[in-house]
């Protein structure tokens, strides 16, 4: 989709124009941002200060300044790093994308201006994250599952530990299917742990301890890693299979790749 910046006029040449697509790198998921990859379709460069994203998907803007004037010349593309607000759930409609748009600060040589355009979501971005809203909230109305620790290592795996807190106040229940492996780690039984726990909203807390190991030791693998930690959680809930990413705190995440790295006689 593509739109002027500016009007034009028989004395003024065509501003230049420019269109926005929505995308979200693996690295992205993390920094829980996105990217409006904007091209600049026109045969002028323009200067991009910051930029705004906006969607009834979103609980507000998402929005950040670039770190410094980004200049794109003509037929180029460049990625704007995009802050990405709280989501809302939604059902994952395929017109999700609809009303979406980006707000951008920018210069074509004839002064800074801004200009509101439309944003494409061809693959779906913003109905993946409210649909995985939803299915966190589904998660979260029985229980809250999360890693909390790594137990010492035995025979080249060490214990992920899982805890489950029932939320309590509801008469909900889930399957605890199975954990899915990262690039990074896999199980004992391979790329994927079997469960098989069910869960009670009004349960007691209790843990559950899942044996981990690497899949591979090559020390730049293990040190640019960006989702080797990150485990998915399948469920149950309601009848509905459901995926949502395991929560963890930094200090899991650190203690997994600190085991890794011993693992695989990298450090002392």
């Amino acid at each position: 989709m593509g739109a002027a910046l500016a009007a034009c006029s028989a004395t003024t040449p065509p501003a230049p124009t420019v269109e926005v697509e929505l995308v979200q790198q693996r690295g992205d998921i993390i920094a829980e941002r996105v990217q409006l990859r904007v091209t600049n379709t026109s045969d002028a460069a323009v200067t991009v200060t910051s930029a705004t994203l906006s969607s009834p998907v979103l609980h507000g803007p998402g929005s950040g300044s670039t770190s410094r004037p980004v200049t794109i010349r003509p037929g180029r593309t460049t990625d704007l790093p995009v802050p990405l607000p709280p989501v809302r759930c939604i059902d994952a409609a395929p017109d999700t994308d609809a009303g979406a748009e980006a707000e951008l600060r920018l210069d074509d040589g004839r002064g800074p201006r801004e200009a509101t355009l439309p944003v494409a979501d061809r693959l779906g971005v913003l109905a993946r994250l409210g649909a995985g809203q939803c299915d966190r909230a589904a998660l979260a109305a029985v229980a809250r599952i999360s890693a909390t620790a790594v137990t010492p290592s035995v025979d080249g795996f060490a214990g992920l530990v899982l805890s489950i807190e029932p939320a309590g106040d509801a008469a909900g229940s889930l399957e605890l299917t199975s954990l899915r492996g990262t690039p990074l780690l896999r199980f004992a039984a391979g790329p994927e742990a079997p469960l098989g726990l069910f869960v009670a909203s009004r349960d007691e807390p209790s843990t559950l301890t899942v044996p981990v190991t690497p899949i591979r030791c090559d020390a730049h693998a293990i040190a640019e890693d960006k989702v080797g930690t990150r485990f998915d959680l399948v469920a149950v809930v309601e009848g509905r299979e459901i995926v949502v990413p395991l929560e963890r705190s930094d200090a899991v995440a650190a203690a997994l790749l600190d085991f890794t790295a011993k693992t695989c006689g990298l450090t002392p």
